[in-house]
């Protein structure tokens, strides 16, 4: 299964990595998995990481909200997250995998092993001939973005495989892994979030 709570935080990088340590701890905590047992280590390429842990996990932050997403084969207790923000999901209409919204969680009961996640804040001042142009000189997807929405959306989903892979933003994406996104409502705020999985992960 992989879990994914959220969490709102300050917006400065002290604030967003504690906020999604405390995640990691609570999702590993629900797995029944101490977090304490770990050694939590990056790899050169700076995928974090716990060696020769039954877990995979995964951490995102944009603005004043953090996510973090963990995958195990474990049992899950599904126990609300506190301090979780009131979030309106809003999947993209071709998810394929098994989703389930329970207590401010995000939950794919089918999906095991490897993920990465991302999640941005969208700019609806931004510019979105700059967008265009940044688009095309990162981004690997032959969609031109139509809008800030589509711009964040792709960006999440390349930076969600960058994670997955560990490679880094500007991997480019394989036919083997599977890209899962949500548009996501926080009070006036609107994010987009996605995840990256092996397509051998098991979604039926």
């Amino acid at each position: 299964m992989v879990a994914v709570a959220f969490t709102s935080c300050e917006n400065t990088y002290t604030a967003q990595h504690a906020a999604g340590i405390r995640l990691r701890n609570h999702l590993l905590y629900g797995f029944g998995l101490d977090p304490t047992a770990y050694v939590f280590e990056k790899t050169k390429e700076g995928k974090p990481y716990a060696a020769n842990a039954p877990f995979h996990f995964s951490i995102s932050h944009s603005g004043a909200l953090c996510c973090c997403a963990v995958s195990s084969n474990a049992h899950f207790s599904k126990e609300d997250v506190s301090k979780s923000p009131a979030i309106v999901l809003h999947p993209d209409p071709y998810i394929s995998a098994a989703w389930v919204w329970e207590n401010n969680m995000l939950l794919f009961p089918k999906i095991t092993g490897n993920i990465g996640i991302d999640i941005e804040k969208v700019d609806f001042d931004a510019d979105l001939h700059r967008l265009e142009k940044i688009a095309k000189r990162y981004l690997h997807s032959t969609d031109a973005p139509l809008s800030a929405d589509e711009f964040y959306r792709l960006w999440t989903r390349q930076e969600a495989y960058g994670k997955y892979t560990g490679e880094g933003f500007l991997a480019r994406p394989s036919s083997s892994t599977i890209l899962t996104s949500f548009r996501l409502q926080e009070g006036e705020n609107t994010y987009f979030f996605s995840l990256a999985y092996s397509a051998q992960a098991g979604t039926a």
